[in-house]
């Protein structure tokens, strides 16, 4: 789940400048150095006195009934009131936003911060709600991977690597291993995947997904990052194909989720290993031959890995070549209720073993906005050449 923690950022304790002693006081829990999972970590202030203040009513009452609307939990409320409340129109509240949390990992934060005076509660965030885009996903700084002891610092589209040697030295003395990462176009004006309809789409996966026999919300959650950084519009297909598996009853139903289960190996494998001329070790790999392009992936990604047991590979790569012939059965009707969702939990449990071989590897911070990146490009080119 999507966990943020909030601080009153007035707190004496503080001081003047209240991003390092928050953070020191984060990691000084040693909660998030034993979570073994892939986690996105935003942070900056809540913008509600500005959001209250352009409002067509900047009163203070709006502005307390603006964050009483926005420190709304849907599940996870650890929101510690009477402290919060105090900081309503008096106080800028500071808060880390943790992407893809573990619930065991959130209540041990909680119970080791509760005492510390300046901490305010902690609460579930859904993107799909108005508010929580807004002021969460949308209005806060993505900075930093946390994987366990393993830790990356973003640094953004066009920059160079400029690391802030502070932010560095503070994770290290916590125990974390530092490395530096591109953070693409992400939460750039190029990001067009930041509405209520993508992150809906989103919630649509998850939902339907985490409940078929043998997946659970965690392993979901935990592809749900992986699937936005190799492309967010994967989602429309998954989309597509949980609200099929939702109402599949009939067989042309069940043919439409058949359907959508191979076109989302299709566009995995075309974000994944893009169509080539030529062989790959003997085999085409052009824009038909999406089972090859997948074999590829994974071959090559396990050679750069240094990933040497050929047995991974040869089970990775059959179970392409099966999962590729049972969505074609389905799209013949051959395939009963129990095999087309039973086909989608073994797609999704493949999708998170092949991505697991090198997750680096699959990130590609810059697909997503190739096309908003290039006409703006040769917008600023045209507009150069008229000024010439």
């Amino acid at each position: 789940m999507n966990v943020a923690f909030f601080f009153n950022s007035d707190h004496p304790s503080l001081g003047t400048y209240y991003g390092p002693p928050v953070m020191k006081r984060i990691l000084g829990t040693r909660a998030l150095q034993k979570a073994n999972r892939h986690m996105r970590v935003s942070i900056g202030d809540i913008l509600t006195y500005g959001a209250a203040s352009s409002s067509r009513t900047p009163t203070k009452a709006n502005l307390i009934r603006l964050c009483r609307a926005v420190y709304r939990p849907k599940a996870f409320d650890r929101l510690i009131i009477d402290r919060l409340e105090a900081t309503h129109g008096k106080a800028t509240v500071y808060c880390w936003l943790f992407q893809n949390m573990p619930a065991q990992i959130a209540e041990s934060l909680v119970g080791e911060l509760t005492p510390d005076a300046a901490f305010l509660g902690a609460m579930d965030v859904d993107f799909t709600d108005p508010l929580h885009l807004r002021f969460f996903r949308n209005s806060l700084c993505e900075r930093y991977r946390l994987n366990g002891r393993q830790c990356s610092l973003f640094y953004e589209m066009g920059d160079n690597e400029d690391p802030d040697l502070v932010v560095r030295e503070i994770f290290e003395q916590y125990g974390f291993r530092v490395s530096y990462e591109d953070i693409g176009a992400r939460h750039t004006i190029f990001d067009s995947y930041d509405t209520i309809e993508h992150f809906r789409r989103v919630d649509d996966f998850k939902v339907v997904f985490a409940g078929l026999s043998g997946l659970d919300a965690d392993q979901t959650a935990d592809l749900v990052l992986s699937l936005e950084e190799l492309h967010p519009k994967l989602f429309d297909a998954f989309a597509s194909a949980a609200r099929a598996l939702k109402r599949a009853k009939t067989e042309d139903d069940l043919a439409q989720a058949a359907l959508s289960g191979r076109r989302l190996l299709e566009r995995t494998a075309d974000y994944l290993f893009p169509p080539q001329k030529g062989l790959w070790k003997g085999r085409k790999i052009g824009q038909a031959e999406y089972k090859n392009r997948l074999w590829a992936y994974i071959e090559r990604t396990m050679a750069e890995a240094n990933i040497s047991d050929t047995d991974i590979s040869s089970r990775l790569g059959k179970e392409v070549d099966r999962l590729f012939e049972l969505f074609n059965a389905g799209l013949h009707s051959d395939s009963t209720e129990e095999e087309t969702k039973a086909a989608f939990r073994d797609l999704v449990t493949w999708l998170s073993r092949v991505i697991g071989l090198a997750p680096a590897a699959a990130r590609r911070p810059y697909l997503a906005y190739e096309q908003g990146l290039r006409t703006f490009l040769q917008d600023a080119v045209m507009d150069k050449a008229e000024e010439d």
